[in-house]
């Protein structure tokens, strides 16, 4: 990871301690604010994947995943923003969807890691954390105020996570 990665991801990650600390303070208007951020995460995530398929991927063995990782992301962060005025209960399941989806990739990051004998417990440790704010987020569904400190929640954690792995020694192979 480069000097400027390492300083993205710092900043990065102090955007989302500041917005999680904002919607923990002003939880009142959260739902509509966590749907917008959702939508706009996952347009962004969508657009960036695209961009990365037309530069690079399409040149790559296996690159046509990113096309089509990018196309879902996209209509994912669309439909959400469609969303965003209308049912409080779609914002719940997009909600719970994001954080047992990311949890589950994180897990299997970190078992992959561990057996090829990586730095693995960051990640593990992460998905266990989005699992279980996704288990709070089924038993906590009836209140928007709790759904909306679960999702301040997860933004803290991943903001710890981003800021965490732009300290990690930076992985180099060695040839000999």
């Amino acid at each position: 990871m480069s000097s400027w990665q390492r300083l993205k991801n710092i900043l990065i990650g102090i955007v989302m301690l500041l917005t999680a600390a904002a919607l923990a303070v002003f939880p009142e208007e959260g739902l509509s604010v966590v749907a917008g951020l959702l939508s706009l995460s996952f347009t962004i995530a969508g657009f960036r994947a695209l961009g990365y398929y037309f530069t690079m991927s399409r040149h790559m063995v296996g690159g046509k995943a990113m096309l089509f990782v990018g196309i879902i992301e996209l209509d994912i962060g669309v439909v959400a923003a469609s969303l965003v005025n209308h049912s409080r209960f779609y914002i719940i399941l997009y909600l719970i969807g994001y954080h047992a989806f990311a949890g589950v990739i994180d897990v299997l990051r970190a078992l992959e890691a561990k057996r090829f004998e990586g730095s693995w417990r960051l990640n593990m440790a992460l998905g266990v954390v989005n699992l279980l704010l996704a288990a709070a987020c089924i038993a906590f569904a009836g209140s928007p105020r709790i759904l909306i400190y679960i999702y301040s929640a997860g933004l803290v954690s991943s903001a710890c996570a981003r800021i965490a792995s732009a300290f990690e020694k930076t992985a180099i192979v060695y040839i000999q």
